[in-house]
């Protein structure tokens, strides 16, 4: 690692430790404009296509906020709901590229009706993807409560498009309900002016993340900031972007692993890194990514969440304090059935960087990564104690009254996890001397 990246980390440190205040919890006008001047500082493009869906079968372009939808189940003679209805989007096209869409709707629900969300792209409005189902649902808190009302899900990548539709699939239980589908949105985000790995490797030597470091490194450490970055860029302890590390208030007790569920080896890792930051950061409200790191098919390793460590992160809903979240890229569940890929199994060069974090965080906070450990912070509220052990997968959070439901990190990586256990215990007295932990240290 480079001397100037050592200052670089080393004064990025001494102003977090600064200050000290509480997490931002969702974002007001100001906020977002800093965040979107950021976006377009990193070469980040988005465009919100806010519909009515009408229970003519119209699709009527309408204001953010506005609840003109009036979809809902076709009615019988009687007056009695059909089982199932269909309804398929205009087309919408834009001027310029974007490779991810994450999707978001309100709705009333009545129990014992469902609504299903499919999406579809094309280059060039003629030829057209299959339909694919969106992401999985996302738990949003710290938002208002009409906001909290509105269901989002994860973005997916369709490849490079310029038009999209979206289809929707309602259904019931109960001839005598149905759903209402009042407002969708489609957030379409272009983040493929990212560089390269080779075009970031280009700019200076990459910064190795292995115990054994090579030349070039075999996997490479990706800041959020600076000419080996991958951007938005620095976000200053003085801004009302930045996220407190609350230094000794919350240091890391457990690792949560997870999945994106997104495309499996993407072309442009740093591309699905940017896009997926963008969503979190602006459409979701979060300020930021949710994950503290991120891994690619490469075993790259991507600093997440600015702030430094024991930053509060936004990725087990809940249970977000004294937990550190580091997700793979791609969909690594077999058989799901609500999102768009095919499950893969990870790659060993991405194992190997997840127990390599892991046996970090344990060397850094000192626990043994295969104990078990009683969560720290519950409450009454979607929160109870549960006993985790200290390297867990994101569905260990959603037991008892807990709120989560997921079957994140998919069981091709969750099968995985007491190795990940056994090996980075094995590997906190090296870790602990090596290069690496001295990168950690500067990270805090």
């Amino acid at each position: 690692m480079s001397s100037d990246h050592h200052s670089l980390l080393r004064r990025r440190s001494f102003l977090k430790g600064t200050l000290a205040a509480g997490a931002l919890l969702g974002l007001g006008l100001p906020h977002r404009a800093d965040l979107l001047q950021a976006a377009q500082t990193a070469g980040i493009r988005a465009n919100d296509w806010h519909t009515a869906p009408r229970n003519d079968g119209q699709t009527v372009d309408v204001g953010p906020a506005d609840l003109a939808g009036d979809l809902q189940l076709l009615r019988n003679a009687d007056g009695s709901f059909q089982p199932q209805r269909i309804f398929v989007s205009a087309v919408h096209q834009v001027s310029g590229w974007y490779n991810m869409v994450g999707m978001h709707w309100a709705a009333n629900l009545p129990a014992g009706t469902t609504i299903a969300v499919e999406v579809r792209s094309s280059r060039d409005g003629l030829t057209w993807s299959a339909w694919t189902p969106v992401g999985h649902e996302l738990q949003r808190e710290g938002l208002d409560h009409a906001a909290a009302e509105e269901t989002f899900t994860d973005a997916v990548e369709l490849g490079r498009a310029r038009a999209m539709q979206y289809r929707i699939t309602l259904s019931t239980s109960d001839s005598a309900l149905s759903p209402t589908v009042r407002r969708v949105t489609a957030t379409q985000i272009d983040a493929l002016d990212a560089p390269t790995l080779a075009e970031l490797d280009a700019r200076g030597r990459p910064i190795p993340f292995a115990l054994e470091q090579t030349d070039p490194p075999s996997t490479r450490f990706i800041p959020r900031d600076g000419p080996l970055g991958w951007g938005p860029g620095y976000i200053s302890p003085d801004s009302p972007l930045y996220w407190p590390p609350l230094p000794g208030m919350y240091p890391f007790e457990f690792v949560t692993i997870h999945h994106t569920a997104g495309a499996n080896n993407p072309e442009k890792p740093l591309a699905t890194v940017r896009a997926i930051w963008y969503y979190h950061a602006l459409t979701l409200g979060w300020g930021d990514i949710g994950y503290h790191f991120l891994i690619d098919q490469y075993g790259n390793v991507y600093e997440g969440r600015d702030g430094g460590d024991s930053t509060v992160g936004g990725h087990a809903y809940r249970y977000n304090h004294h937990n550190c979240g580091i997700s793979l890229l791609g969909q690594f569940h077999p058989g799901a059935t609500d999102v768009p890929y095919p499950a893969v199994d990870p790659t060993r060069e991405a194992l190997t960087s997840a127990t390599m974090l892991a046996a970090l965080e344990a060397a850094y906070h000192k626990f043994d990564p295969r104990h078990e450990h009683l969560y720290p912070k519950p409450s009454d509220w979607c929160r109870p104690q549960l006993s985790n052990y200290r390297v867990s997968g994101h569905r260990d959070w959603g037991r008892g009254e807990s709120c989560i439901r997921t079957v994140c990190p998919g069981e091709n990586v969750y099968k995985h996890l007491p190795q990940i256990r056994m090996a980075a215990a094995a590997l906190v007295p090296q870790v602990a001397k090596s290069p690496l932990m001295r990168l950690f240290e500067e990270l805090g």
